[in-house]
């Protein structure tokens, strides 16, 4: 855990890291449990209960209750223990959004298996839509899923917010989702989209986004975006308030806002980290194991680690906590550790 955060680490230490997250909270007035407000200011308060959770997620895995470990057996075990603390957390932190059109397009439906899949860009959401355009029909089942174009996969198939029974089905249907670790996703999307040149899409994000970044923190747009470093990148994504277009693309936008486990409840939330255990064990509950053989591995992997000096050096103490503060609902609801 080198480089990861200049605080000690331990029991001792997340505590203090809590106490500093809370403090911090309180005294800006900020929290993503408020994207309505295009302030971004509320009146926030905690009350006891709300105190107990968070210090209890402030304690290492050996001390907390309800652990969600990647060393729990099986997917199903997994799933079921996050699934209880997503909604402790959801209760306690009373974190309420509400269900909109922008959340019902990033889910896909299959009328036959009536099952629902909410996608969080940079969570293996194109390998799983290559999945989802065979067991739906759109390819043939003998097409090869490596081949199926990213272009092809993103247009497609069919979104939940483009259907008249949207809500029945969203009421009714099996839904599933997958998470990452809030760092190593945004990380990821940065690696992908800003320190590279994406060229297979349509957007271009070094010059919507990167030269919003350089004109915003230097002044200039000289380098047209293409080199803004990891500390611009985390700086603007964590500023506090609702947030700019930019500040909000999808890629880094909070997985709580993009599927909502606070109002919709999922039957099954797998992680990335264990994304082939967990997806295969998705399949077999699909029923699509006779046409998907295994789930297929990415064709265009950004490998992030949180704790990779080359990037989480480049952060202040100070840019990592507005991090955390920004995505504290991501990291307390799907038990993610920031240190």
């Amino acid at each position: 855990m080198e480089g990861a955060l200049s605080m000690p680490v331990g029991r001792g230490g997340r505590q203090m890291l809590m106490v500093l997250v809370v403090a911090v909270m309180m005294l800006l007035g900020y929290s993503i449990l408020y994207p309505d407000n295009p302030t971004g200011i509320s009146a926030i308060s905690f009350t006891a209960d709300q105190l107990k959770f968070l210090q209890a997620y402030a304690l290492p895995g050996d001390f907390k209750n309800d652990t969600v470990s990647v060393t729990t057996p099986g997917p199903k075990e997994r799933s079921k223990a996050l699934t209880k603390h997503v909604n402790d957390a959801c209760r306690t932190l009373n974190i309420s959004l509400p269900i909109s059109s922008f959340m019902l397009s990033h889910m896909h439906f299959d009328d036959k298996r009536k099952a629902i899949y909410c996608f969080i860009p940079k969570v293996a959401c194109t390998s799983w839509k290559r999945v989802w355009m065979k067991t739906t029909g759109i390819v043939p089942p003998d097409q090869d899923l490596a081949l199926i174009g990213r272009y092809t996969v993103h247009t497609r198939v069919p979104l939940l917010s483009a259907t008249k029974e949207s809500m029945e089905k969203l009421n009714t249907y099996k839904k599933f989702l997958f998470v990452r670790h809030p760092f190593d996703r945004v990380l990821s999307a940065y690696k992908d989209k800003l320190e590279n040149v994406d060229r297979q899409s349509s957007y271009n994000f070094h010059k919507e986004i990167g030269e919003k970044i350089e004109k915003k923190y230097r002044g200039t747009k000289d380098s047209h975006g293409d080199n803004v470093t990891f500390s611009e990148f985390i700086r603007f994504i964590s500023e506090p308030g609702h947030g700019t277009f930019e500040q909000r693309n999808e890629h880094w936008l909070s997985m709580h806002e993009i599927c909502n486990p606070c109002a919709v409840q999922y039957d099954f939330i797998g992680k990335y980290e264990t994304i082939k255990v967990d997806a295969d064990y998705v399949l077999d509950w699909l029923g699509a194991t006779d046409m998907v053989d295994g789930f297929p591995a990415s064709d265009r992997p950004f490998h992030a680690r949180r704790y990779d000096p080359k990037y989480f050096n480049q952060l202040s103490h100070n840019e990592k906590m507005n991090f955390f503060n920004k995505y504290l609902a991501d990291f307390v609801a799907f038990d993610y550790e920031f240190v």
